[in-house]
């Protein structure tokens, strides 16, 4: 019997990452990648479950979008030795939950780092190197829409 693989469609559009040819660059599509795999983490975090509720799932991918786009500058910072590593900063959470609560903040950045590294460990195995050539072109994006992988 043939299996057959069935794509879901990414909790986090990547038409998030570009606006066109020039903004495909592998930085972008590795914040494409840990964006999706921070929702990932927020969905399955029992201990965000209150903050699920409260959320749409519009409402937690536009926040995931925003936390992978707010690492642009840790990377940079890792990249050239201004940093040890990427900070995985508070500051993120708070610019775009304002109210949010120390708590819920602290579980948020949990699932941040929990993201963080299985992003990394992936990536580990991946010829690509989007960190250290991060500004190269990529055609991942254009290759989603021929692929038939849902980007919208």
């Amino acid at each position: 019997m043939k299996k057959s693989l069935r794509m879901a469609a990414d909790k986090v559009c990547a038409t998030n990452f570009y606006q066109d040819a020039g903004d495909m660059i592998l930085q972008n599509w590795f914040l494409y990648e840990y964006a999706n795999i921070l929702y990932a983490k927020i969905e399955e975090s029992p201990r965000l479950a209150g903050y699920r509720k409260k959320q749409t799932a519009a409402g937690i991918s536009a926040f995931c979008v925003y936390f992978s786009k707010r690492l642009r500058r840790g990377i940079f910072n890792a990249a050239t030795g201004k940093t040890k590593g990427v900070i995985i900063d508070a500051r993120y959470v708070y610019e775009h939950y304002p109210g949010n609560t120390y708590a819920q903040t602290q579980r948020l950045l949990e699932a941040a780092a929990d993201a963080w590294k299985e992003h990394l460990a992936v990536c580990s195995n991946c010829p690509n190197l989007c960190i250290a050539n991060g500004y190269e072109t990529t055609e991942m994006f254009g290759n989603l829409e021929k692929t038939g992988w849902p980007t919208v």
